[in-house]
């Protein structure tokens, strides 16, 4: 779900005066869509990777499903609003290196993340919306990475 969506459905307030069709004010753009699309690829590699764990480490795959479930099982408007804070933060910080590899090992796949948080992260700071050329541009970029011969084989299968 995109930020500004999560954003205005959570001033709407309690759960007495969650949104109707009379008081929700909230416009739909195409980049609510593109940005949700973003978050979409993100928890589908990381339920790829949950997927192999499960294939090859049972007990890190467990390990690994806490850390999925606490970036996405908020169920709470405004967790999943702080879970989207923190992954842009992690994929944006060069410091949170470590963190991002524990996410996707796949060194492409760590690559896609950073730039898609990026791209995330740098929206609100250009005062621009996410453009549909905008997210070709990311996907192409990383479709011609992922035809390029990679040197290791990061996830045994």
């Amino acid at each position: 779900m995109a930020n500004g969506l999560l954003v205005a459905v959570m001033t709407m307030g309690r759960p007495r005066n969650r949104p109707t069709k009379s008081n929700f004010t909230f416009q739909h753009r195409l980049c609510h869509d593109l940005e949700s699309l973003i978050w979409v690829v993100t928890y589908a590699m990381m339920i790829h990777h949950r997927n192999l764990l499960a294939a090859t480490d049972p007990e890190m795959c467990e390990e690994y499903k806490e850390t999925v479930d606490e970036c996405w099982a908020g169920h709470v408007y405004s967790n999943i609003r702080r879970s989207h804070n923190d992954m842009i933060l992690t994929g944006t910080d060069p410091d949170s290196e470590s963190l991002v590899s524990l996410y996707f090992p796949d060194p492409r796949e760590a690559a896609f993340f950073c730039d898609a948080m990026r791209l995330l992260a740098n929206r609100p700071l250009l005062g621009t919306r996410i453009t549909y050329e905008g997210l070709c541009t990311l996907f192409k970029k990383h479709i011609q990475l992922a035809k390029e011969p990679q040197d290791i084989d990061v996830v045994s299968k």
